[in-house]
């Protein structure tokens, strides 16, 4: 047994280690291939959200939708520009704060490219223009510049071609893109400082300007490019573009510009990217690519939508559009402008902008960085380290009561930071590593401890009862390997004349009535919680308070061997073999040194000290006093229970100097057993010790004629005899025997 604390401390250093070396493997892997949790990662992003209690969007943004309705009442789209100059106009009576356009208007209008090639026709036949029985209307794109010019407000919006992040603009790429800026040049950060050369900043490779006069009467262009993740999943907007050594703002910030009164908007950047980005006094939080997280107000139509046509003919009220910012999108089935949100598979993408917007003036954000990847990464590694110190030290049910609270604990707090602070903190690859780590080292412990308890239960089921066999198996550190001290009620117990008995009958049936005889007792001592300490032919040592704590091992002591007495009449009356078996029964309690001894290979789980002997001392007592069960004082304080008995005095045993307080438990109260006589013996002793020894002669001669066979009256009744004045109170016996 005294390799067991060894193995141990061995297994928990290799599970230490063993749970260190998977965090490492972990981190690294995850470091290596970050893209393999990284969809999972967004899908959960995605439950955060939708779980999310998403307050209503601002009173601020409107949308004007070029929609089925619309389409139906002015038909097909495109419209004539000179359509889209009533639209602006009527959205100047409706005295709007400024619209954005989530449309491009990249080429003239087909209707006045008809005009032009019908007038250079005429031109080549000679013929007057009012020859010709064709009706030219007016310049659409002139009407349409002279409404935005009038309305004085508009934001146009365009597309980048090709920046390193694109994934949304297919429907602009191709033919026509400028690969440097036209004048007027869109909106650019005001301020921009530290490294403009910043690698991780999406950079464009050109860009697609509206026609001339439209971009020279309209307020601002911006471009309105938003970007979808790897599951085409648009959860972000990008913040700032650089193009020709330029950074440009998006359709929404720059709209945004318009409704705060054009404070100045900043950038700074260094090598890692965007460090910081600003609106007047206001951090805008981007991550190093620049990329702002939308916080979605809702599914598609959470923004007040009105049709086009209806903006037209004033069929909207005032108040619903008065000092609002205007959206002009596509939204019309078929027309090709719709995009995944986490909150819907099908958004019109004009909404995405109007989120973007509401987000910026609310100064509602959720953000997420390099920063917030590695304190998750951080948070994760503390995971796997803490789960793996649990698995080592605690037992199977707390390891998991801990792994279990552990990933509860992260959970609710990435939740809470995600509600109250807008933080999001990466779950997957943390709570992965928990889990991963835990299942390995759980099985691991599975699989060594498998063999340090069998190696425990051989070594102990001949001592203890299973229940207690189960507790060391559990927490085998309850056993201090080599010997502590600990407070025992040690028990021995004899049978009465058994050498005799031995000499006389054949060894076969004395074998088999030992069998049943200590199969019965030890039961009983196990039962109890004792364990069985030796077995010596017809002898047994048992004791109660080690390896498991027990709340009052006197009593439990008393109590065994109260019940082996009952068991021994019962055996004697059912088996004719036990008919004149009697056994003699001693207790001590104190402190004892209780362990392991013996060799590597043999070894033995004991109990030694003066506590051990003197018990031995008071069971081989029993025959001299004919008593069946002896106790100390200590042991009879000590159980505080309801027990017939009586003092039988001082006794000096062999290798102790000083005399030892002895008593004999006859019985429980409250059986059926007479304790009359006890009581009278204490009277006896009492009157003995007050001086009054005539009359305690009387009373003990009284006691022995009513119990002729009782030693111990016989033995007071000597003594007070043999003191010549008969005023010797102390009653100390000196027996020589062990």
């Amino acid at each position: 047994m005294a390799d067991v604390k060894r193995t141990v401390r061995r297994r928990v250093w290799q599970t230490i280690l063993l749970g260190t070396a998977v965090v490492l493997m972990l981190f690294s892997i995850n470091n290596a291939y970050p893209s393999l949790l990284a969809r999972a990662e967004l899908q959960l992003f995605d439950l955060r959200l939708r779980a999310l209690r998403r307050p209503k969007p601002l009173d601020i943004v409107a949308i004007v939708a070029i929609d089925d309705k619309s389409i139906h009442d002015l038909g097909e789209w495109p419209w004539p520009r000179s359509v889209m100059a009533r639209l602006v106009m009527a959205l100047k009576d409706y005295k709007v704060k400024a619209i954005g356009f989530d449309v491009a208007f990249s080429e003239s209008d087909a209707y006045d490219l008809q005009r032009d090639d019908i007038s250079r026709r005429l031109r080549v036949t000679g013929m007057a223009e009012d020859q010709s029985r064709v009706i030219v209307g007016p310049q659409n794109d002139r009407l349409f510049a002279d409404a935005l010019r009038s309305e004085g407000s508009a934001v146009m919006g365009f597309p980048f071609e090709s920046h390193s992040l694109a994934r949304n603009n297919e429907r602009y790429s191709g033919a026509g893109f400028a690969k440097k800026i036209e004048a007027p040049p869109p909106v650019e950060y005001g301020l921009v400082r530290g490294e403009r050369s910043a690698p991780l900043v999406p950079v464009a490779t050109g860009y697609l300007p509206d026609i001339p006069i439209i971009r020279e009467a309209a307020r601002a262009t911006a471009y309105f490019d938003i970007n979808s993740d790897p599951d085409s999943v648009i959860r972000t907007q990008m913040m700032v573009i650089g193009f020709g050594g330029h950074f440009y703002l998006p359709l929404p910030l720059a709209m945004v510009v318009l409704y705060r009164g054009s404070p100045l908007t900043s950038l700074q950047l260094d090598r890692g990217g965007v460090v910081k980005l600003a609106i007047g006094g206001e951090d805008i939080p981007v991550d190093e690519l620049g990329q702002m997280l939308i916080k979605f107000r809702g599914p598609a139509n959470t923004f007040p939508y009105y049709s086009a046509s209806d903006v037209i003919e004033h069929r909207v009220p005032a108040p619903k559009l008065a000092g609002r910012l205007v959206l002009i999108g596509v939204t019309g089935h078929g027309l090709g402008d719709r995009v995944s949100t986490p909150l819907d598979a099908s958004s019109p993408g004009v909404e995405v902008q109007a989120n973007v917007i509401d987000n910026l003036i609310a100064g509602d954000f959720i953000h997420r960085s390099i920063v917030s990847e590695a304190v998750a990464k951080i948070l994760a590694c503390f995971l796997g380290l803490a789960v793996t110190f649990a698995v080592a030290f605690l037992s199977e049910q707390r390891s998991a009561l801990a792994a279990a609270l552990l990933a509860a604990g992260y959970v609710a707090f990435t939740y809470l930071a995600f509600v109250y602070s807008g933080l999001v903190l990466d779950m997957i690859f943390p709570l992965l590593m928990l889990g991963t780590t835990y299942t390995g080292l759980a099985a691991y412990r599975y699989a060594t401890e498998g063999a340090e308890k069998r190696h425990l239960r051989q070594a102990f089921e001949h001592y203890l009862h299973p229940q207690v066999i189960e507790s060391l198996v559990d927490r085998p550190d309850m056993v201090k390997l080599g010997g502590e001290l600990r407070h025992l009620s040690v028990l021995f117990a004899d049978i009465v004349n058994y050498t005799a008995r031995a000499e006389r009958e054949k060894p076969e049936d004395l074998v088999a009535l030992l069998n049943v005889y200590l199969t019965t007792m030890t039961d009983l001592i196990m039962n109890s919680g004792g364990v069985v300490d030796k077995i010596r032919g017809d002898g047994l040592m048992a004791f109660w308070g080690a390896p498991n704590q027990v709340p009052n091992s006197s009593r439990l002591a008393i109590d065994c061997a109260l019940s082996m007495l009952d068991e021994l009449r019962l055996l004697k009356n059912r088996d004719q073999r036990f008919a004149d078996i009697d056994i003699g029964i001693g207790i001590a309690s104190g402190e004892a040194v209780v362990g392991n001894f013996g060799g590597e290979r043999r070894f033995d789980y004991s109990a030694i000290g003066d506590t051990v002997n003197l018990a031995a001392r008071f069971e081989g007592l029993t025959r001299q006093v004919k008593a069946h069960l002896l106790i100390t004082k200590q042991t009879f304080s000590e159980a505080d229970g309801s027990y017939i008995a009586r003092e039988v005095g001082l006794v000096r045993v062999k290798g102790k100097k000083e005399a030892v307080a002895m008593i004999e438990v006859v019985g429980r109260r409250g059986s059926d057993i007479d304790s009359g006589f006890c009581d009278r013996f204490a009277q006896a002793v009492g009157l003995a010790r007050d001086g009054q020894a005539r009359q305690a002669c009387h009373n003990f001669e009284q006691l022995l004629k009513e119990r002729p066979d009782d030693q111990v009256t016989r033995m007071y009744l000597e003594q007070l005899r043999s003191t010549a004045d008969g005023t010797d109170c102390e009653f100390v016996f000196q027996f020589d025997t062990k």
